[in-house]
């Protein structure tokens, strides 16, 4: 349950580093690959049950599964691409790497 979304987020984290990214431009594959891996890693989330995430009350559960409609979609077609940058190069990491930890 927990490894799919782990997997997800080192795949996400891989491709950044790999591709030695350091912002997202308007129109570029890297940002729609992105986006895509991140409404993955959404999804995932979503599919944990309540009952397992509360056994992790330490990883921020409510911002993994609204982070696409809070942080990212700001309007109709538009991705805050600085914000996308943010949450695949920060805040994947933080969270893939805390999730790990806690679920040992």
């Amino acid at each position: 349950m927990f490894h799919e979304l782990v997997f997800y987020c080192k795949e996400l984290e891989a491709f950044i580093f790999r591709n030695q990214i350091q912002e997202f431009k308007e129109g570029e594959h890297d940002s729609f690959f992105a986006e895509e891996m991140l409404k993955t890693i959404q999804t995932e989330s979503l599919k944990i049950p309540t009952s397992e995430k509360q056994k992790y009350p330490n990883l921020p559960w409510e911002k993994m599964d609204s982070m696409w409609q809070k942080d990212l979609a700001r309007a109709y077609d538009y991705i805050d691409l600085k914000m996308l940058y943010y949450v695949c190069a920060y805040e994947i990491p933080k969270f893939s790497k805390t999730i790990k930890l806690e679920i040992r």
